[in-house]
């Protein structure tokens, strides 16, 4: 099938979802079988950049995923979420976590999922402030891997915290040199799961991870130009990475003041195991104010500053409106100035205009 007709398909199912698989779950419900939720997410629109930027002007389709979770009494419950790669025309396994409630302080989960690993990291993208995270967690956080994760939460839901052990090695299954990925995440938030719109919310989170690696690959902006001509520290990173965290939010009425703040320390394994390691370090965060009125429509403001490995400094100011129509709908536009001659990114560039239509269901 051409990537075209993986569109037109994707697009149609993800579309008629909600009609189409209304019967099945009422009808799981009414025979006391386990209820099933299904749901996905398209997000779509426009974007225009520099020539030298890494995206082509004209509309696209950012993300079109479908997700199925469901309970088995009060064994387990699991969550499945699957996308379409609309340059590639082709569908992937994004997530396949099930997960063993023992207490609400504590809980097993095993499979493919994201590690307790930074604030923006575990955001949703249909959650996401602006079309893409932050650089630094972009190019930091290790994103989805193959583990066990044991976590839960305390005080009223104020106190949350996960720990767990990966392959390591992305979303493939097998493990690079039977060494593994630790990371563990501990969050406060002062009012819990449930804050009101007079509330006034400080949170703070801290993340910690390491890794042993022989061929893993890292995230997207590691380094600043062309990624081939840095293996060692892009798409087959063979050594010890160590890194960390450090996040917080304020709250109130409307208004809201995020930041955080990633490092990774790279200990690149020479060529063949003769001679010593190559240190290198990556570090970088973002600063976000914003103020939603009337819960419709935001105002946004973000400074994305990175050091990357290798190559300059990526400094940008991001400024984005969105507005929020209805429970599952957002539409937004963004646009990215680069600081101080600052070069393009994977993600951002000088001059950059986005325009996003998100449908979360």
């Amino acid at each position: 099938m051409t990537g075209a007709g993986w569109r037109v398909s994707w697009l149609a199912l993800t579309l008629s979802v909600p009609t189409a698989l209304s019967m099945p779950t009422d009808l799981l419900a009414q025979t006391g079988g386990p209820p099933i939720e299904v749901g996905g997410l398209l997000r779509t629109g426009f974007r225009a950049e520099p020539a030298d930027a890494a995206d082509p002007d004209g509309f696209d389709v950012f993300d079109a995923r479908i997700r199925v979770k469901g309970d088995v009494g009060i064994v387990f419950d699991y969550f499945l979420q699957a996308e379409l790669d609309s340059d590639e025309g082709v569908g992937r396994l994004l997530d396949a976590r099930a997960r063993v409630p023992i207490l609400p302080e504590f809980a097993i989960s095993f499979g493919l999922f994201k590690p307790p690993f930074s604030l923006e990291a575990l955001q949703s993208k249909r959650d996401l402030t602006f079309i893409e995270r932050s650089q630094s967690v972009t190019a930091i956080a290790p994103g989805r891997q193959v583990g066990l994760e044991v976590g839960g939460e305390a005080m009223d839901s104020r106190l949350s915290y996960g720990v767990g052990v990966f392959n390591g090695n992305g979303r493939r299954l097998e493990n690079d040199g039977d060494d593994f990925m630790y990371t563990a995440r501990v969050q406060f938030n002062s009012i819990g799961s449930i804050a009101f719109y007079e509330d006034f919310v400080v949170q703070v989170g801290v993340s910690v991870g390491h890794s042993d690696d022989t061929s893993a690959g890292l995230g997207a902006g590691t380094v600043t130009g062309d990624p081939a001509l840095q293996p060692e520290l892009t798409s087959a990173f063979a050594g010890e990475r160590t890194f960390w965290g450090a996040d917080a939010r304020l709250e109130y009425r409307g208004w809201s003041l995020t930041g955080e703040y990633v490092r990774a320390d790279y200990d690149v394994a020479p060529a063949g195991g003769v001679g010593e390691a190559a240190e290198a370090e990556a570090y970088g965060g973002y600063v976000e104010a914003g103020y939603r009125a009337f819960g419709a429509i935001e105002g946004v403001a973000r400074y994305d500053g990175f050091h990357p490995a290798a190559g300059e400094n990526r400094d940008f100011l991001v400024l984005g409106v969105n507005l929020y129509p209805g429970h599952y709908a957002k539409f937004g536009v963004q646009y990215g100035i680069a600081l101080h001659d600052s070069p393009n990114g994977p993600t951002l560039a000088g001059n950059q205009f986005i325009f996003l239509a998100q449908v979360d269901f």
